[in-house]
């Protein structure tokens, strides 16, 4: 999966476990990742404002819990301009929206950016405030059934243009869903059965790259069939599907 995606995935699902059993957050970052800082929006005093910043999960969380935090979902956007961009650092327009006890409604984006002294990656959080918020906490739909759907059309244009690395893909991704997996997630993924199963077919199914990726070579193979039309309709509904399935996974439960 996306890294940046990734990250915001696990910070969603850490600060929920530790929401729902009421203990502290348990986060770690992973090989590529050098540091996480979070950006607060100002809190305004008698003569100034004070910017307050977190440097690491486990101290934004704190900050979080001290505004009586009620819950976190990540939101993100179901199509995108251009899907060519996905293989460059922010550009997955994840978002962090947090939920308060007085119906306050801010949300955080990251920015990434390498480090290469390093050779590793720090991002950084920016909260906003969320003005004329909907109404209620979001709920999610599982869309199992529509994941499993284009997985069914994906690979079979895929081997239509001698793509058979990515309809052996698509076809792990669609097993999945349909027979789920005893797969352990490395970097501990904690989720009811049913989210995990569309958590890992989604990514397995994150083919949205830069070089070699399906944003690569398959648009120019498909040209060369004339499916051109079935290419970008079917690589649409599946990074729909595949977002969706993410929503769902990390946000229902």
């Amino acid at each position: 999966m996306n890294g940046e995606t990734l990250q915001a995935c696990r910070i969603v699902i850490a600060a929920r476990h530790a929401l729902k059993e009421k203990k502290p957050i348990k986060f770690n970052l992973i090989k590529y990742e050098n540091s996480v800082v979070f950006e607060f929006l100002p809190m305004k005093t008698t003569f100034t404002e004070k910017s307050r910043k977190a440097f690491d999960v486990n101290e934004w969380f704190q900050e979080c819990l001290s505004r009586e935090l009620v819950d976190i979902k990540l939101l993100m956007p179901l199509m995108v301009k251009d899907r060519g961009v996905l293989g460059f650092s922010n550009s997955s327009q994840n978002t962090l929206v947090c939920f308060y006890k007085n119906g306050m409604v801010t949300y955080f984006t990251s920015y990434w950016e390498y480090d290469s002294s390093s050779g590793l990656w720090d991002c950084t959080y920016t909260e906003h405030l969320w003005e004329n918020p909907p109404q209620g906490i979001p709920i999610f739909d599982d869309n199992t059934d529509g994941f499993i759907k284009v997985f069914e059309k994906i690979k079979i244009l895929a081997h239509e243009i001698n793509c058979v690395e990515f309809a052996d893909i698509f076809a792990n991704a669609q097993s999945i869903l349909i027979d789920g997996t005893d797969e352990t997630s490395e970097i501990g993924i904690s989720l009811p059965i049913k989210n995990y199963n569309l958590f890992m077919a989604a990514s397995t199914a994150d083919v949205f790259g830069a070089m070699g990726s399906w944003n690569d070579s398959p648009p120019y193979m498909a040209h060369e069939k004339g499916l051109d039309s079935l290419y970008n309709e079917l690589s649409e509904e599946l990074l729909k599907q595949q977002r969706l399935a993410i929503q769902y996974a990390v946000n229902q439960w």
